[in-house]
């Protein structure tokens, strides 16, 4: 299931910073397009756990985010985002 946005808070910066690159639009809480193609959304597991799905080059990847994540993780999350990314551009 999608995960709520009010879950996001802890990525708050991360989602900020997001926002602010060539392409980026967020045609809802927590669902980002790179122009018209889809690149991330976030997923809620019946357990709790929390995950991103980012897509790059070769399809969608997921990417764990516990929650609340911790600064290394917030870091690790943006530099797989970047990466992704850059495949896309």
């Amino acid at each position: 299931m999608r995960c709520p946005p009010g879950l996001l808070d802890d990525l708050a910066g991360v989602l900020a910073a997001l926002r602010t690159w060539a392409g980026v639009v967020e045609k809802k809480p927590g669902v980002f397009y790179v122009g018209r193609e889809p690149f991330l959304h976030f997923h809620l597991a019946a357990d709790g756990r929390r995950h991103a799905d980012v897509k790059g080059a070769e399809g969608w990847a997921p990417f764990d985010l516990p929650q609340p994540a911790s600064a290394t993780r917030r870091r690790a999350f943006l530099r797989e985002l970047r990466a992704r990314y850059a495949e896309r551009r």
